[in-house]
């Protein structure tokens, strides 16, 4: 049965340590590429997390106080004519529910936010994973090469 495992038909140590490089370079490459484009999604959410709250603040101020009188003067009108207080409690509590239904929504969404992209770091882990396994069947594979020698 003929030999083979000679030199001619074996990648060298030095072309094996090049590729494993070059694939290193490029596995890099491609994770940062990943991980800028899992950022931008969630800067994205983060993003409109905010413009929930914002949105609350916005109309909480600028219709909250008309709305408040509004409401108020017909409370006072129809159902309790005497008691101009208890009418401006009534309002502050609808828009005390209201206001903490926007929040809890903004809290909701800051919720999807990830700091540490996961399908990135999911694949970092696969790649040194296989980055090891290869390493180590690279030395082995070596190792053999130098045995023969």
């Amino acid at each position: 049965m003929p030999d083979m495992n000679t030199a001619g038909s074996q990648p060298s140590l030095a072309s094996l340590v090049g590729g494993l490089v070059e694939d290193t370079q490029r596995l890099v490459r491609q994770e940062m590429a990943l991980a800028r484009r899992e950022l931008s999604e969630e800067l994205e959410k983060a993003k409109w997390g905010a413009m929930c709250f914002a949105g609350a603040l916005v109309l909480l101020t600028q219709v909250g106080m008309l709305l408040a009188f509004t409401l108020v003067k017909v409370l006072q009108h129809f159902v309790l004519p005497d008691q101009e207080w208890a009418c401006f409690a009534i309002v502050a509590a609808l828009f005390i529910a209201g206001s903490g239904l926007l929040a809890w929504a903004g809290v909701m969404k800051f919720r999807q936010v990830h700091v540490v992209p996961p399908r990135t770091a999911e694949s970092i882990r696969e790649d040194v994973e296989a980055m090891t396994s290869a390493v180590t069947a690279d030395r082995n594979q070596g190792n053999a090469l130098l045995r023969q020698r």
